[in-house]
Protein backbone atom coordinates (compact mmCIF):
# COMPACT_ATOMS: atom_id res chain seq x y z
CA UNK A 1 0.00 0.00 0.00
CA UNK A 2 1.61 3.41 -0.92
CA UNK A 3 0.67 6.61 0.51
CA UNK A 4 -2.73 5.59 1.99
CA UNK A 5 -3.45 8.54 4.69
CA UNK A 6 -6.34 8.08 7.33
CA UNK A 7 -8.14 11.93 7.63
CA UNK A 8 -11.33 13.32 9.18
CA UNK A 9 -13.91 13.45 6.30
CA UNK A 10 -14.43 17.05 5.21
CA UNK A 11 -17.51 18.28 3.44
CA UNK A 12 -20.27 17.59 1.03
CA UNK A 13 -17.26 16.05 -1.89
CA UNK A 14 -16.14 13.28 0.72
CA UNK A 15 -19.83 12.61 1.59
CA UNK A 16 -20.43 12.43 -1.80
CA UNK A 17 -17.16 10.17 -2.28
CA UNK A 18 -18.15 7.82 0.79
CA UNK A 19 -22.07 7.27 -0.52
CA UNK A 20 -20.65 6.82 -4.04
CA UNK A 21 -18.65 3.32 -2.12
CA UNK A 22 -21.48 2.43 -0.40
CA UNK A 23 -24.36 2.77 -3.39
CA UNK A 24 -21.34 0.11 -5.66
CA UNK A 25 -21.57 -2.00 -2.97
CA UNK A 26 -25.09 -3.25 -3.46
CA UNK A 27 -24.97 -6.45 -1.76
CA UNK A 28 -23.75 -5.13 1.55
CA UNK A 29 -26.05 -2.01 1.84
CA UNK A 30 -29.87 -1.82 1.03
CA UNK A 31 -31.30 1.86 0.48
CA UNK A 32 -32.30 1.66 3.79
CA UNK A 33 -28.87 1.96 4.81
CA UNK A 34 -28.15 4.32 2.32
CA UNK A 35 -30.50 6.43 3.48
CA UNK A 36 -29.06 6.17 7.01
CA UNK A 37 -25.61 6.23 5.65
CA UNK A 38 -26.06 9.34 4.44
CA UNK A 39 -28.02 10.98 7.08
CA UNK A 40 -24.69 9.77 9.34
CA UNK A 41 -22.15 11.07 6.80
CA UNK A 42 -23.53 14.37 7.96
CA UNK A 43 -23.87 14.32 11.36
CA UNK A 44 -21.50 11.68 12.75
CA UNK A 45 -17.25 11.23 13.05
CA UNK A 46 -16.45 9.98 9.79
CA UNK A 47 -12.99 9.09 8.43
CA UNK A 48 -11.53 8.47 5.09
CA UNK A 49 -8.92 6.45 3.83
CA UNK A 50 -7.42 8.69 1.11
CA UNK A 51 -4.21 7.31 -1.50
CA UNK A 52 -5.02 9.76 -4.31
CA UNK A 53 -9.16 9.21 -3.73
CA UNK A 54 -10.82 8.23 -1.24
CA UNK A 55 -11.27 4.66 -1.08
CA UNK A 56 -12.69 3.93 2.06
CA UNK A 57 -14.64 5.35 4.94
CA UNK A 58 -15.46 4.33 8.43
CA UNK A 59 -18.62 6.44 10.66
CA UNK A 60 -18.42 6.60 14.64
CA UNK A 61 -21.07 7.59 17.50
CA UNK A 62 -20.52 7.81 20.52
CA UNK A 63 -23.04 5.60 22.71
CA UNK A 64 -22.11 7.12 25.93
CA UNK A 65 -18.69 8.77 27.67
CA UNK A 66 -16.90 4.45 27.45
CA UNK A 67 -18.75 3.03 24.27
CA UNK A 68 -18.36 4.42 20.41
CA UNK A 69 -20.04 2.53 18.22
CA UNK A 70 -18.66 1.90 14.37
CA UNK A 71 -21.94 2.62 12.25
CA UNK A 72 -20.71 2.17 8.58
CA UNK A 73 -17.70 0.60 7.25
CA UNK A 74 -16.87 0.41 3.18
CA UNK A 75 -14.06 -0.06 0.81
CA UNK A 76 -14.55 0.40 -2.75
CA UNK A 77 -14.57 -2.91 -4.27
CA UNK A 78 -11.60 -3.25 -6.24
CA UNK A 79 -9.02 -1.92 -3.42
CA UNK A 80 -10.47 -4.58 -1.03
CA UNK A 81 -8.17 -7.26 -0.09
CA UNK A 82 -5.10 -4.50 0.65
CA UNK A 83 -5.66 -4.07 4.23
CA UNK A 84 -7.78 -1.01 3.87
CA UNK A 85 -10.45 -2.04 6.08
CA UNK A 86 -7.98 -2.98 9.08
CA UNK A 87 -6.42 0.38 8.97
CA UNK A 88 -9.55 2.04 9.36
CA UNK A 89 -10.18 -0.03 12.05
CA UNK A 90 -6.55 0.14 13.81
CA UNK A 91 -7.43 4.62 13.03
CA UNK A 92 -10.54 4.41 14.82
CA UNK A 93 -9.26 1.77 17.71
CA UNK A 94 -6.54 4.38 18.39
CA UNK A 95 -8.64 7.29 17.78
CA UNK A 96 -11.16 6.06 20.30
CA UNK A 97 -8.26 5.15 22.95
CA UNK A 98 -6.77 8.93 22.68
CA UNK A 99 -10.50 9.99 23.91
CA UNK A 100 -10.89 7.65 26.94
CA UNK A 101 -13.18 5.43 24.96
CA UNK A 102 -13.28 1.63 26.56
CA UNK A 103 -15.44 -0.45 23.91
CA UNK A 104 -16.25 -0.59 20.33
CA UNK A 105 -19.48 -2.00 19.42
CA UNK A 106 -20.37 -2.99 15.97
CA UNK A 107 -24.33 -4.16 15.57
CA UNK A 108 -25.35 -6.46 12.59
CA UNK A 109 -28.79 -6.35 11.17
CA UNK A 110 -31.31 -8.87 12.01
CA UNK A 111 -32.69 -8.78 8.32
CA UNK A 112 -30.60 -11.91 6.72
CA UNK A 113 -30.55 -9.89 2.87
CA UNK A 114 -28.57 -7.24 4.52
CA UNK A 115 -25.34 -7.61 5.35
CA UNK A 116 -23.61 -4.42 6.36
CA UNK A 117 -20.13 -6.16 7.62
CA UNK A 118 -18.16 -8.98 7.16
CA UNK A 119 -18.22 -10.56 10.78
CA UNK A 120 -14.95 -12.61 9.74
CA UNK A 121 -13.57 -9.94 9.30
CA UNK A 122 -14.17 -8.55 13.10
CA UNK A 123 -13.65 -11.67 14.91
CA UNK A 124 -9.91 -11.76 13.04
CA UNK A 125 -9.94 -8.12 15.04
CA UNK A 126 -10.75 -9.44 18.44
CA UNK A 127 -13.95 -8.59 18.52
CA UNK A 128 -16.74 -10.95 20.04
CA UNK A 129 -20.81 -11.54 19.93
CA UNK A 130 -22.53 -10.52 22.98
CA UNK A 131 -26.25 -12.27 22.20
CA UNK A 132 -27.82 -10.53 24.41
CA UNK A 133 -27.76 -7.25 21.74
CA UNK A 134 -26.50 -8.64 19.07
CA UNK A 135 -23.82 -6.38 18.92
CA UNK A 136 -19.75 -7.23 18.66
CA UNK A 137 -17.65 -5.46 20.87
CA UNK A 138 -13.92 -5.15 21.98
CA UNK A 139 -12.25 -3.96 25.16
CA UNK A 140 -9.72 -1.05 24.91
Amino acid sequence: MSALNIVTAVGEGDIEKCLEIARALSEWFNEAGLKAIERDLKSEETFVAVEKDVLGFVTVKPLNEKALEILWMAVKREHRGRGIGTELLRFVENWAKGRDFKILVVKTSGDLSYKPYDETLLRAEGFYKNRQDRSISRMG
